[in-house]
């Protein structure tokens, strides 16, 4: 085999931007003038002790001169930016052509300043190693390793880097199978390309190139490479994997036309003793899908053999031999979800390796070996079928490295973005598949602000094997990565309950699971008790949204509770208590039409209905039967009624899926022969829902909750710019004017935090009494009494509409404006900016007409807080306010002009 020195390894795949697609071997990235270099490394070692008798992370130094080497004062660094992050001892020395351990741990460093004073990066990382003069010596960089092996040279200090057999103080053994074999390279990286062109693959001395072009895995008899290889469009080449139509129990249509395809390369080398490298997968899209909308969003390319998918006995994407075997007889007659099939298999065994290729941007920004199973409950039964990815050591990489979700996905404790992750969804849109897709991503970006753990999600096209596979959301992975790297939880210490049975964690967890809803529903756990066990917030969140989206695939299904089984108390969310986490939330929102998931749906007496799996459902509904659960749920669930889910929000989130993936979806819907009633009716179906939700939402909440009265208004006002207020679970920030609905049977929570400059004054109040605090209180309690308004003053507010300046709001003020407006040279208006209703530094007859709304909408507030009558469920919503002008209709050439050309009344001071 030939040799290649470090520096020309390093800078033949630097400058070809090769990613290697296992750790098999990775450049030493400097070039190495001195004698000594890490000879071989060791992250994860349970075998080789220290003096101490302890297992540390371990390196080993290598000396190839016939000298002794004097290392002391050299440094050794795992952070480029510091390369003495650990020193060498005085008295440091390498044998001539020997060698020297080097154990690396923090801790063990503290007593024996010869151990490195930094462990090793399970997952990789670059090393370097710096001389006493400051010139770097080596950087290294290796990767994940398993157990007991090691990245090293081989032969000794030669430069060859490959992952070993680990031989701590002994000669570095000859790498095995595949490892020893350097895989082709490729003259071409995946990427979009305007036009064909010829790629070229090259090998190292003595090794011959193997390659595929349809996603089978290349072996010796593959086509041998002789001549560089046309790359070109291959969309109008004949339908491959989508012709199939075993791939659902029926109504499985081929693709009318050839659909758009990338092209996929991949490659081996093959050594003169018949040894086979890791293939190299590479994919390029080319004319047609170098085109329309893929350049510009996320798009995945999984290559795989195909009889990953679709080999009658083991291919996981086909009906296969479960089908023929298990649905015997009268088995065939049950609903096509409940039918047995490859597709439908579950666990490692039915997990098969592929490559993932992202692209974001026509950029390529991910190339790895991952693992795929199909994903799902009843939509493993379409023809489009879900996803679970899985990254893992076995495949050459632990975790991606990536941030998937542009931010949005982030740490509870400090708000950062996650960047790494150990496998992600490519969900087919579940029940919405079909209809208008998103129904899930929707909810979803509603909720963000809530307390529940909820799924990440963006969009992308998936290609597999080069073929056009449709639009898929990317979504975060439910496990115990994702509560570690959201929560801060070691995933040694999560537990996770999905739908009754243990998803992570012990039996134990199981039980205690169990041991809590049964207690509740017996009445044996307290409410006390109970809030001692859960997050209450987070089940309230969870429980409001559910049955506001009237999702009727839950909670017999899709429940999926966590906590964390050590107690950490610098971690809020390591305390103990169980919280839910929302996934698959699209069976309802008017999907399929039905009742139980239309706007007018008593989710309530659904619930107290369930049965059969029906534990969580009467967990709940016992607790309602508590007056302090069941009043703090009312007050969250109109809090979100009111903030999260009006009909301005949800219809403009609704309507940005549609504008921005209409034609990725009626794409999709072409490529797997969905038969839509029509896509914009499938998204007014939604917006309609959250239209008409609100009524019949509250009206339930208040009759399944034994409420006294109708929801009454409620309108806070403040002054922007100048404090932030917050109400119940809801953050209104400094927002000028908020309103929404609430009972008067339970407490609301107010409270303002002024900003620097600024100072409070009082609450101005009217339809509420105050429970606790005072009107100068900066925190509150109120209850309602009528339609109420709450408004904060601050120390340099006056009255609104107190023209006059006599402390009040009356007809008064209403009489003088109207003079200053008309020209009454003698009437002079104290108080010029209190009359400033519509707040634009202009006093002109939209202002008169605000005042009069103000003063008339205060006298039928008094009037409102006589004793009322209980309104009835099915009380008619309240007619909304007329609108109020705006600013563009209030043009300045039509104001009242006095002399000299300014407002009537000798004008006065802009702001």
């Amino acid at each position: 085999m030939k040799k290649i020195s470090m520096r020309k390894a390093a800078a033949g795949i630097l400058c070809l931007g090769l990613v290697m697609q296992s750790a098999a071997f990775m450049p030493a990235n400097a070039e190495n003038t001195s004698k000594v270099t890490v000879n071989e490394v060791c992250s994860k070692n349970t075998t080789y002790k220290a003096a101490d008798g302890n297992c540390y992370d371990w390196i080993e130094l290598y000396n190839s001169d016939s000298q002794e080497a004097d290392i002391s004062g050299w440094g050794f660094s795992d952070k480029e930016a510091e390369p003495y992050r650990y020193t060498f001892p005085e008295g440091t020395k390498v044998p001539a052509k020997g060698r020297l351990m080097v154990f690396c741990d923090s801790d063990a460093s503290a007593n024996d300043n010869s151990i490195v004073s930094f462990g090793l990066s399970s997952t990789g990382e670059t090393l370097t190693l710096t001389d006493k003069q400051g010139s770097t010596v080596q950087t290294m960089t290796f990767g994940a390793l398993a157990t007991d092996t090691s990245y090293g040279q081989y032969p000794d200090g030669s430069g060859e880097f490959y992952e070993l057999s680990s031989t701590p103080d002994k000669e570095n053994a000859a790498p095995e199978g595949s490892a020893a074999v350097r895989q082709p390279v490729f003259s071409q990286d995946s990427g979009f390309y305007d036009s064909s062109f010829e790629l070229t693959l090259t090998a190292e001395e003595g090794c011959t190139v193997y390659y595929t072009t349809d996603g089978s895995d290349p072996t010796i008899e593959s086509e041998k490479y002789e001549a560089p290889i046309t790359v070109k469009d291959m969309s109008d080449t004949a339908n491959r994997l989508s012709a199939r139509t075993d791939i659902a129990p029926s109504g499985v249509e081929k693709p009318r036309e050839n659909v758009d395809k990338a092209a996929v390369i991949r490659a081996v080398s093959v050594d003169s003793e018949g040894r086979i490298s890791e293939p190299v997968t590479k994919t390029y899209f080319i004319g047609k899908t170098n085109s329309g909308y893929y350049p510009q969003m996320k798009v995945i390319s999984l290559v795989t053999d195909p009889d990953n998918l679709f080999d009658y006995d083991t291919g996981i994407y086909c009906l296969g031999k479960a089908y023929e075997t298990e649905n015997t007889g009268a088995g065939r007659n049950v609903s096509p979800w409940n039918l047995i099939a490859n597709y439908s298999m579950r666990g490692k065994e039915w997990e098969r390796p592929a490559s993932f290729t992202m692209f974001e941007n026509g950029e390529k920004v991910i190339e790895q070996n991952v693992g795929i199973r199909i994903k799902g409950n009843y939509s493993r039964s379409l023809p489009q079928k879900s996803f679970n990815i899985y990254t893992r050591k076995d495949y050459g990489t632990p975790e991606f490295d990536y941030d998937f979700f542009d931010g949005e996905a982030t740490k509870a404790k400090n708000g950062k973005a996650i960047k790494k992750y150990e496998g992600i969804v490519l969900r087919n849109g579940g029940n919405d598949n079909g209809t208008a897709f998103f129904r899930d991503s929707i909810n979803q970006e509603l909720i963000t602000d809530r307390s529940f753990a909820y799924q990440a999600a963006t969009e992308c096209v998936v290609f597999i094997d080069g073929e056009y596979w449709g639009l898929y959301q990317l979504m975060e992975k439910i496990d115990d990565s994702y509560i570690s790297s959201h929560y801060g939880i070691k995933k040694s210490d999560v537990a996770i309950v999905k739908n009754g049975e243990l998803d992570e964690g012990t039996e134990q967890d199981l039980q205690d699971w169990f041991q809590l809803q049964n207690g509740v529903i017996n009445g044996t756990v307290s409410y006390e008790e109970f809030c001692k066990k859960v997050d209450i917030q987070s089940y309230m969140d969870y429980m409001a949204a559910q049955i506001y989206w009237c999702n009727a695939d839950w909670p017999q299904r899709n429940i999926s509770m966590w906590r964390s089984d050590a107690i950490d108390e610098e971690n809020p969310y390591a305390d103990g208590k169980w919280r839910p986490i929302l996934y698959d939330t699209e069976s309802g929102q008017g999907l399929y039409g039905s009742y139980d998931k239309s706007a007018n749906a008593d989710c309530y007496s659904r619930l107290k209905q369930l049965r059969e799996d029906g534990e969580f459902a009467q967990m709940f509904i016992k607790l309602l039967s508590n007056e302090e659960f069941a009043m703090q749920y009312a007050r969250t669930f109109m809090d979100m009624a009111n903030n999260n889910f009006t009909p301005e929000k949800t219809k403009a989130v609704a309507q940005s899926y549609l504008n921005s993936y209409k034609q990725q979806i009626l794409d999709t819907f072409e490529r797997f022969g969905s038969r839509s009633s029509g896509l914009d009716n499938a998204y007014q179906t939604i917006i309609n829902f959250y239209a008409q939700r609100f009524t019949y939402a509250e009206s339930t909440t208040r009759s399944a909750l034994k409420l006294s009265s109708a929801a009454r208004s409620l309108t806070v006002t403040n002054r922007s710019g100048l404090g932030t207020i917050k109400l119940n679970t809801l953050d209104l920030g400094n927002a000028a004017k908020w309103s929404g609905k609430y009972h008067s049977d339970y407490e609301l929570d107010l409270s303002i935090t002024p900003d620097e400059d600024a100072e409070f004054s009082h609450w101005s109040i009217s339809g509420a009494t105050i429970t606790e605090g005072d009107e100068k209180s900066e925190s509150i309690k109120i209850k309602l009494t009528s339609n109420a308004t709450v408004k904060a003053v601050y120390a340099t507010d006056s009255v609104i509409g107190d023209v006059n300046a006599d402390g009040d709001f009356n007809v008064a003020d209403i009489v003088m404006m109207q003079k200053w407006l008309g020209g009454d040279k003698s009437t002079e208006l104290a108080n010029w900016k209190a009359g400033d209703l519509c707040e634009d530094g202009i006093l002109d007859v939209f202002d008169m007409v605000e005042m009069r709304r103000e003063l008339l909408s205060s006298m039928r507030t008094s009037d409102e807080e006589k004793p009322e009558e209980t309104p009835q469920e099915n009380d008619k919503p309240e007619e909304k306010p007329e609108d109020k002008p705006q600013e563009t209709d209030k043009p300045q050439e039509q104001q009242p002009q006095g002399p000299g050309g300014g407002p009537q009344g000798g004008g006065r001071p802009g702001r």
